[in-house]
Parts: C-alpha cells; structure tokens; sequence
C-alpha cells in the first residue's frame, strides 16, 4: 500500500469516480452535503409524489389499470417513508445525526425512484397513445433532468435515479415502431451521459468550493489561537531607534484605523541611546558593528539591567529601515531571555560538570587531558595524569545503599579538593572514577603527593554516623614529549591503574614500558585463546596428592596449560580471566572434564581425580550431562571423581548452587570447598553443605614458617574440619618443614611443589602406574620411599592456585 495520506469520499461503486477528499474532511464534507440537501429534500418528495398522482390521472384509461396502481402505489409508500424520515432527521439534534446513514439512505431512496421512473413509460406505452407518449416523455425527462441537478450534492444518489429512469425511458422508446422512436432513444442516451458528466462536475465544483473554505476558516481559527496565545503569555516586544540610535516611539495600525504605540512595560523607554542599555560584552561588540554598518542581526544575547536592577539577558532582532535611500534608522522585536539563559547555562555546566561532585565530567578531563598535552613539556617541572578508582565502593553501596555511595563520592571529591592544589585539576569520569592534572617541582615531590594521596583516601569516612574504608588505587602516566596522542595518554595511566589494583589496594602505581607490553601480551592471548580452544591446543596437566602419613599418591588434581605456537606453556592465570569475560569458561571447563576422566581411565583405580569448577560453570545447564556423558565414556568410578568449587560460587544464587552440588552428590561424587578462609562466608558455607573436603589455601601454608597467626589459622582449619567430619588437604606444600607440620597437626593428605609440579600423565609415572592407552589400568600400591631432603623441583615463575 503506497505511504502518502489515504484520500477517500463516501464509498461509492467502481464505474462512480468522485472528487477526492482528505479523510480528515469526509465527516465535514458528509454534514455540508447533509445541509445542502435538507433544503430541498421535501420539495423532491413532494414532487415526486405529484408527478405519480398525475401519471395515474393521465394514464388511468388507457394503461393496464391494475400495473398503473401497483406501480403508483409503490412509489407513493416509498416517497412518504423517505419523506417521514427526513422530518425525523431534521428533528434530531445535529450533534446526534449520522450524516453518512442519512447519505446512504437517500442513495436507497433514489434508486427505488429510479426503477421506479424506469419501469414508468415502459408501463405507459403499453397502452397508451402517441399524445399519452409524448406527456410521460415529458415529465420523465423533467424528472430526470431535475433530479440529476437537485441530487448532484450526493453524486450517488444522483446517478442512482437518472440512470435507471434514462435507461427505462430509453427501453420504452424501443417498442414504439418507427426510426423517428429509434433516434429519440438514441438521443435519451446522449443525454443520460451528459447529464451524467454534469453531476460529476457539479458535484466537484460543490467538494473544492467546501475544501477551500475550510482551508481558509482553518488559517482563520489557526492565526487567532497565535494571536491569542501572543498576547496571553509572549514576552517580547518592538522596539524602533532614529538615525542616531536613539529609541522612538512605534506606532501600529491594528484593526482598523485605530492607532496604538508599542509597549515594552518601560524596559526601552523612548528617548534613550539603544546601546547604552546593554552590559560590555561579545554580543554588544557584534550589535555595535551591525549598527555601525546598518546590517541585520539576529538573536543577538545581551545583558541588562531590569527596572528593579538585577541582572537579566534580552535576545534582540533588528533591521535597518530605508526610505528613498536614506537610512531612517533600526526597527526590531527584543525578548527576555533570562529564564531560558539560565537554563541553558545550568544545561552547558551539566555538560562539563558532574552534579554529584562538582567536578568536571568525562568529557571536560578528555578536553582538558588534550589541553595539557597540547602545551610544552616544563623540563622543570612534572606533570602528570591520575587515574583513581576506589577499592570498595560496591560493598559500600551493597551494604549501607546508593544514597550512601552517593554521599561518599561526595566525601572523596572534598577530600580530593583538600589534597590539591589550586591549579590541579580534579574530574568525576563516571561511577568511582577519578582523573587528576598536578604538576610538581620534580618527580619525588610528586612521589611526596602520591603517597600522601593514597594514604589520606585509605582513613574511614563517616557516612551518616556509620564508618566506611574505602581505599583508592592509582594510576600515574606523567606528561612527556614521547607520548603521540592523548588518548594514548589516558592508555597508559589506565594501564598503571590496572597494575596498582593488581599489586593490592591503597596502592598507587607509575606507568613503564612493561606494563604496555604486559598489556599487549593479554590483548593477543583474549584473541588467540579462542582459535587455541578451537585447534585443540589445550592440555591437561595433573598435579599428585599424597597422604600425610603414608606418603602414597592418593589423588591428582587436573589442570589445564596452553600449549602455544610461539610462546610454549602458558600458565590459566594469564587466560582463565579472559575465558571468563569472553564466555568461554564453561566451555573449557566441560573439555577439560571430558580430557581428565579420559586420562583418569589410565590411572590405578584407587587414586581420586580432583577437577577445578568455576564459579560460571556450576551454574551452567549442561554441567550435570557433561559429568555423565564424561564418566560414561571413560568408564571411570563417579567415586573417585571429586569436583573442587570455591567460596565465590556460592556467593550469588546460593540456593540454585546448593541444588545443583546435592545433585552431584547423589551421582556419587564427592565435593571439596577450596582455598577456604579466603572469602567472606566460610563458616556459614560449612554448614550450608556437608562438604566431603576443605582445601586449606596456598597463603597460609606458605606463610607458615614465618607467621605464627598462619599457624593457628591452618591448625584451626584442620581441627574444624575433624569436628565436621571431612577430610583435609593442604595446597602449596614446598618445604619440608611445612609437610611435617600439617603431618604433626593431623592434616591428611599434602598437594604442592615439595611432592611434584604439575605434569602430563605419562610423565609421572616415577609417582604412579600410568596405564598405556587400550589397556586395563595396573593398581600400584607402594607409596613414596621417604620424604625427600628439600624440594624435588624448583619453584615455577608463577605461583597460583593452578600449580
């Protein structure tokens, strides 16, 4: 259906083509053509029924008696019912009336008129004689010819009754013998088209003679309602200036010849010099020159002084007058302007301003980032970009509500405001982002200020009577001449940030060339882990348990390396974090399921195989049929699978977690809380879950030797999991001391570089009895000889949780 406004009319037949009408105007039209109508309505019955009375009068003797009544009694009925429902229309109050019935049932009345007209002479002409011919030719032709004029308002009404009273007269003619009938037949034709053509062009006459008056009484009713507005609520007003722009009195001629003079409420009194009214400024500059210059301006924003002398904004118009070439002067509208000035100043300062704080925004500190770039670099002083986000604004937010983060920020930018200098400058970036410009005398007072910083945003704050810590790490970029842009200059001090939360909080951190390496080597690793998920570079990795006492391989822990092209093994903590953003963490996870159970079939059958969940996955749909299928395939025992979640899985939709780990639980494997004591609800998860196992985190183990608090903690772990009836492992054992230690205070079983790295499968085979591919697995039994002297290996660069 095309896309343009849908014109339409009354809804007439195909072969009826009429003037077409903006739908908008169809009910005017209808009611125009309803009023046009109701004048001559009852004049039209009325006629009709004299004209049936006469044709029975003429015809009584010499047509069929008992046709001629039957025919004069049907149009009689039909005219007095058409004109009874006329006067019961005109009776009815307009608001009341429905136009288009009414057209539509003049439409059925002229139609019955019509036939009956048609079928007329058809019935005279039975009987009657020429004389008797010629006297009905008469009055249908009158009949036709005045009907088609009276009903040209309602074009299908029109053509309803002429056409079928013409072609019934024509018919009639047919009968009579003679060529003389045979041409007036003709020529009845003719003029039935004719006739035809003329409604059709009355009728659109009558539609554009009503379009156009409502057009006009629209633009009639639209400038009044301007007008009217103009006067109730507009503020501006002429104003008129001689020669030598002094302001002049402005008569205008309204309504008649009446003269009234233009009234500003005394703000341009007459007599006064035009420019002398407005304050010094670019926009008096400009409407200087223009005055000078005799030139238009337009909308030119000045400031003045209202009657009461405060300070106020006009928005002023104006163009020179000439007569006979001889400049007359200036004629103009002014406005106040002041409401809208305001507006529009709060707009711009909540444009480069944040609302909450006070400081600039986001797009002020990128400006003002670019400025300072832009300037020359003061070998004798030191400039730099800082970037800081606060450590624990969420809790805060999570904890005491939005309005106390609120009223924190507010706090940080006050202390912020103390710590700075004047000519520092300080920006909101958005939620707990902060961007500071300082220079100092050198790079130490600097150091001297980053310190202080940081140590003055690590003291609590007071939010409505509760205490708030909330540190802040910081990033440092300082100004140089190397740097190409400013955007590479935001990079790099949000690379320092990324490096001091990193390192801890309340931290503050110096950009160097490492870290855009380090930066540029994680970029590459988020976009080749992808293809290496995909080309099967990933590999598992096992790591033994051993038994404190016994010293026998009682289980292995499964992790998984990176086996890159270029880069050889690549460590999870440089690409679970991106597997995690990217969404490819479940992905991994169920492969890495299906790799360990595989290679846990070549094991001796008694040894436990320990699988790392994320957080992620243990809410994914497919975990529980992954297991399944993985166990199946590989036949292995669901015993001796154990999955290893942490307290972070349990922090968000704690219940959904729960279900899912019973679940497990009832396919037969065990579940183990790992790095426990490092979260925030580990006691409270204890009891939650009866957990098969706690694995006592590398930081306390590691800490043992050196931090008798690291003692307790781990001795305390060990008797809490005795008295809840689960087993203990211990992870990053690397002295012997340490193995000795957790042995003596009761741990069981020991997990760390002091017993083996992590190492594919057939590379431990000094530890355990790795059975070759397609053959059934061999139980080795005998354990370790003896504790070794020291540790066997030396310790990889990288010390995590995934070995």
């Amino acid at each position: 259906m095309p896309m343009k406004q849908r014109l339409r009319t009354e809804r007439s037949d195909w072969w009826f083509s009429e003037a077409a009408v903006p739908e908008s105007r169809v009910a005017g039209l209808q009611a125009q053509q309803m009023a046009s109508m109701a004048r001559i309505t009852s004049i039209i019955l009325l006629s009709n029924i004299i004209n049936i009375v006469a044709v029975v009068g003429l015809f009584i003797q010499a047509a069929p008696m008992e046709l001629l009544l039957v025919w004069a009694g049907v149009g009689l009925a039909v005219n007095w019912a058409a004109l009874n429902k006329h006067i019961s229309f005109q009776k009815s109050p307009p608001e009341k009336r429905n136009n288009r019935r009414a057209i539509r049932d003049y439409v059925h009345c002229s139609v019955m008129n019509g036939v009956l007209w048609g079928t007329g002479p058809v019935i005279a002409h039975i009987g009657g004689d020429p004389h008797g011919h010629m006297l009905m030719g008469i009055i249908v032709a009158g009949m036709m010819f005045a009907g088609g004029f009276l009903l040209s308002r309602i074009p299908k009404a029109a053509y309803s009754f002429i056409v079928p009273t013409g072609l019934g007269m024509a018919v009639a003619l047919q009968f009579q013998p003679g060529s003389n009938y045979m041409m007036i037949s003709i020529l009845t034709i003719f003029y039935l088209m004719l006739l035809v053509v003329a409604v059709k062009w009355t009728h659109r006459q009558f539609v554009e003679q009503y379009l156009g008056e409502a057009a006009i009484q629209e633009q009639h009713q639209l400038i009044g309602l301007l007008l009217r507005d103009f006067e109730e609520s507009a503020s501006d007003w002429l104003w008129q200036t001689d020669s030598h722009g002094v302001l002049q009195p402005l008569p205008l001629a309204f309504e008649g010849d009446s003269q009234i003079s233009a009234v500003s409420g005394g703000r341009m009194p007459a007599g006064e010099q035009f420019l002398s009214m407005f304050e010094s400024g670019d926009a008096k500059d400009a409407l200087e020159d223009a005055l000078a210059a005799h030139a238009a301006f337009r909308d030119l924003a000045v400031r003045t002084t209202d009657e009461n002398g405060a300070g106020c904004w006009w928005s002023v118009t104006g163009k020179p007058v000439f007569e006979n070439g001889l400049f007359q002067g200036f004629r103009g509208v002014a406005a106040d302007i002041t409401e809208s000035k305001e507006i529009e100043d709060r707009i711009a300062r909540m444009a480069h301003f944040d609302s909450l704080t006070g400081l600039a925004n986001r797009m002020t500190a990128q400006d003002k980032v670019r400025e300072a770039f832009e300037q020359r670099v003061n070998p004798a002083a030191c400039k730099a970009l800082l970037l800081m986000d606060l450590d624990n604004f969420k809790w805060v937010n999570d904890t005491l509500g939005h309005p106390a983060g609120d009223e924190l920020l507010r706090q940080v930018s006050g202390r912020l405001k103390a710590l700075c200098q004047p000519d520092d400058f300080m920006a909101r970036l958005g939620g707990d982002e902060f961007a500071l410009i300082v220079e100092r005398p050198s790079e130490d007072a600097l150091e001297t200020f980053l310190d202080h910083l940081a140590t003055e945003m690590s003291r609590p704050y007071n939010i409505w009577g509760s205490s708030a810590t909330c540190s802040a790490s910081i990033g440092v970029r300082i100004f140089e001449a190397s740097v190409p842009e400013p955007r590479v200059m935001m990079t790099h001090a949000d690379l320092a940030l990324y490096q001091a939360k990193h390192l801890g909080k309340a931290k503050w951190c110096m950009f160097s060339a490492e870290l855009e390496e380090r930066a540029r080597v994680r970029q590459e690793i988020r976009e080749e882990f992808q293809r290496a998920l995909e080309e099967g570079e990933l590999r598992v990795y096992f790591q033994p348990v051993v038994h404190a006492s016994s010293h026998k391989v009682v289980a292995c822990e499964a992790l998984v390396r990176w086996e890159h092209p270029q880069r050889g093994i690549v460590y999870p903590g440089e690409f679970i974090e991106h597997a995690e953003e990217n969404g490819l963490i479940t992905r991994m996870g169920e492969w890495v399921i299906r790799a360990a159970l595989a290679e846990a079939a070549r094991m001796p059958e008694h040894l436990r195989l320990s699988i790392n969940i994320s957080p992620l996955q243990i809410h994914s749909v497919t975990l529980v049929t992954t297991i399944i299928n993985a166990i199946a395939a590989s036949g292995v025992d669901p015993a001796r699978l154990e999955l290893e979640i942490t307290e972070t899985a349990l922090m968000s939709n704690t219940g959904a977690t729960l279900r899912r780990l019973h679940q497990l639980r009832d396919l037969g494997i065990s579940i183990a809380l790992d790095d426990f004591g490092t979260g925030y609800s580990s006691l409270s998860l204890l009891r939650a879950f009866p957990f098969d196992r706690i694995k006592i985190d590398r930081q306390f183990v590691s800490d043992m030797e050196s931090r008798t608090d690291s003692q307790a903690i781990t001795m305390a772990t060990v008797n809490l999991a005795k008295s809840l009836g689960m087993r203990c492992t211990a992870e990053g054992v690397e002295t012997l001391y340490q193995a000795e230690f957790l042995r003596d205070m009761g741990c069981e079983e020991l997990q760390g570089f002091f017993i083996s790295r992590a190492l594919p499968l057939d590379q431990l085979t000094h530890l355990i009895e790795v059975t070759p591919f397609m053959e059934a697995p061999v139980v080795r039994s005998e354990p370790l000889s003896s504790w070794p002297a020291g540790p066997r290996l030396v310790q990889d660069t990288v010390r995590s949780k995934t070995g």
